[in-house]
């Protein structure tokens, strides 16, 4: 079943018991509140019509009758043997004798208020003899049972047909209305769940015009926001997939090819050691490849694990430690000037992030230059700048130097090798732990690594 049926089975359902309650609820006020009154206020017109009865001549008593009936109320007068009725006759004359002798004695019968209670019969509207007052009067010398009540029918036909009119013109006004007001609520809720049916299949540009300042309409706008992420993040996600594969593919048939060739009969030593080392080479650039993959793969589930309190300075002097033998190696200089720095985070991330910056700049550093580290802290930042003397970057470079598997142009970079992802996972990291990176460059001169984080 729909929302839209729904809805309204919904309100049909809650106009129907409203209206039940409603009902018995009039019930129960007419019994307990409007009764006694409506009684009373008859009585004391049926006193008014006995006393002026009782002062008219005997021979004008009956054409005052007919004009009381005729007046709009129902008249039911007896002797004991005989029956006057004036202004209609009762549904049900249903009376006990004693109560009519009682009468006839000189006692007021109360009938109004003590008609009894029924559920589906208000009492004002039933139209039996017991649901009268009666009084004594004198006609024609004897005594009379005068019992009277107000005729409904007569007083109240135009107001019958006229509220009854209303009742249904509400009703169906009512059910109209709550057909549009359920189409207009729940047609945007379509649209949304359409669209959302869409996204499954990653279709991301079904139109959503819902322009309303309702929360169906802040839904929509939520709904919209997410929809666009979720379609960046699809877009990420198989340029990903694709820029991953082609980095796995590539080594991969590199290493088929030379094993295929180590395969051959007749080659060379040389040629052997040669072919061995670009396996290897290709190789460690996988198992790096993996390795990056695993770090950027695990952010989520470290970042509710940035307790520790992490010594800057000492990660980075380790990290220099571990990378003597790449300085020597490229014949490199190193100037660092470390201040103590803390701040709060992953030491794990955070060393990546160190090594990453470091091995980067040894890698497109010339032979014989120098890597200048700098350490300080401010009163609420602990603040690195790594510098070298590089191949440098162009500014196109630099705009793109954060994203995954971005790297500078191949004809410069063809003697590096990399994924792609270093300085990713950097940045990465360290918006992980509230801080920001940058970088400056100048083609042919070098770079310069700005990283900024919270202090302890």
């Amino acid at each position: 079943m729909s929302l839209y049926v729904k809805f309204i089975w919904f309100t049909f359902a809650t106009m129907l018991i409203s209206s039940t309650i409603a009902f018995f609820g009039m019930n129960t006020y007419y019994h307990s509140q409007l009764k006694g009154e409506n009684n009373d206020k008859n009585m004391t017109i049926a006193m008014s019509f006995a006393d002026f009865l009782d002062e008219l001549p005997a021979d004008q008593t009956r054409d005052a009758l007919v004009t009381l009936g005729d007046a709009g109320y129902q008249l039911y007068v007896t002797d004991g043997a005989t029956v006057e009725r004036y202004g209609g006759d009762y549904r049900d004359e249903t009376i006990s004798p004693s109560e009519v002798q009682q009468v006839l004695d000189g006692t007021e019968f109360n009938g109004i208020r003590d008609f009894p209670k029924e559920t589906f019969v208000t009492g004002f509207f039933a139209n039996e003899l017991k649901n009268t007052v009666g009084v004594p009067v004198e006609l024609d010398g004897k005594p009379h049972a005068f019992f009277m009540r107000p005729n409904i029918g007569l007083l109240f036909q135009e107001l019958h047909l006229l509220f009854g009119g209303l009742a249904v013109a509400i009703i169906l006004l009512s059910f109209v209305g709550m057909l549009v007001v359920a189409r207009l609520l729940i047609q945007p809720i379509t649209k949304l769940t359409e669209a959302t049916e869409k996204m499954g299949t990653e279709t991301f540009d079904v139109p959503l015009a819902i322009h309303r300042k309702d929360e169906i309409g802040r839904l929509a706008d939520q709904f919209s926001t997410m929809r666009s992420r979720i379609e960046q993040s699809t877009l990420k996600r198989k340029e990903f997939v694709h820029n991953v594969s082609h980095d796995i593919q590539s080594p991969l048939h590199t290493i088929q090819s030379y094993l295929a060739l180590l395969e051959k009969d007749g080659i060379a030593k040389e040629e052997k050691e040669q072919y061995t080392a670009v396996i290897q080479d290709e190789t460690t650039r996988l198992s790096l490849l993996t390795k990056q993959l695993l770090t950027l793969a695990s952010f989520d589930a470290e970042a509710a694990e940035l307790v520790e309190t992490v010594s800057v300075d000492q990660q980075l002097q380790q990290t220099l430690s571990h990378l003597r033998f790449a300085f020597e190696e490229k014949e490199l200089g190193i100037s660092a000037q470390l201040a103590e720095g803390q701040v709060k985070g992953n030491g794990v991330l955070l060393q990546t992030v160190w090594e990453n910056l470091l091995t980067n700049a040894i890698k497109y550093s010339e032979p014989g230059s120098l890597i200048d580290v700098r350490l300080r802290s401010t009163a609420e930042h602990v603040i690195l700048d790594l510098q070298d003397e590089g191949i440098g970057m162009s500014p196109t470079e630099v705009e793109h130097a954060f994203d995954r598997f971005y790297r500078a142009d191949h004809a410069r970079t063809r003697s590096t090798k990399g994924a792609g992802l270093g300085l990713a996972i950097v940045k990465e990291i360290v918006e992980l732990h509230g801080g920001t990176v940058e970088i400056s460059s100048t083609f042919g001169k070098g770079s310069t690594v700005h990283v900024q984080l919270p202090r302890v």
